[in-house]
């Protein structure tokens, strides 16, 4: 799946310097109605599901992935990408992965075929709540209301450097908003049906053909 593929190297290096550097943040003051930016981030990954839009700007094209995940195994949706609008429906469902051809964003899904292939990270994995908001955060967030903001600079690839700009949005117990901004691109994670998303299962009919 696509899923922030073309900025998670950075997010990666930059996050794991988090990491080593320091701890997640605790006891950000908040209102009585919100948890805190990491009781939030808690609460949201142990959710037992929720529905996700994970929207991707790049130097090589724009991406929207729209996304169920139910806990622990289940991942579900279709991912729109070119001017054309066309989706590419897939499924993480335990140990297999179910992708479909690639058709027109206005065909139907009924009688679709899926390409049925072993999922070696299985939908955990693939899931880009559970890898976006998994890392830890730094001390040195800003809080406005229910955003948290902070900044990272790496090294680039050309020898100079570059800063990312994280902001998390708090609704209630769980976060609903995260993106990513950097000057190549930037990803957007809009979380919402926490705990009420419908379950995940390939379409009715779906023709399945062995990868």
């Amino acid at each position: 799946m696509g899923n922030g593929r073309h900025l998670t190297a950075w997010l990666l290096l930059g996050l794991l310097t988090v990491v080593g550097a320091g701890g997640a943040v605790l006891g950000v003051v908040q209102s009585p109605k919100s948890a805190s930016l990491d009781a939030a981030v808690a609460n949201t990954l142990a959710a037992p599901n929720y529905t996700e839009v994970l929207s991707e700007v790049t130097q090589e094209g724009d991406q929207t992935d729209y996304l169920v995940y139910q806990a622990p195994d289940r991942l579900g949706g279709y991912i729109e990408s070119g001017s054309k609008r066309t989706h590419t429906y897939v499924y993480i469902i335990g140990p297999l992965e179910y992708q479909s051809v690639t058709v027109s964003s206005k065909a139907s899904t009924a009688h679709l075929s899926f390409y049925k292939q072993a999922s070696p990270g299985g939908a955990k994995s693939s899931d880009p709540v559970q890898r976006y908001l998994s890392y830890a955060i730094p001390k040195n967030v800003k809080q406005s209301g229910n955003t948290y903001t902070y900044r990272l600079t790496e090294r680039s690839t050309q020898g100079g450097s570059e800063t990312g700009v994280f902001t998390y949005t708090v609704s209630g117990q769980y976060i609903s908003e995260f993106t990513l901004t950097l000057p190549q691109g930037s990803v957007k994670l809009i979380i919402s049906q926490v705990g009420t998303s419908p379950p995940v299962a390939l379409p009715s009919g779906a023709k399945l053909i062995a990868g």
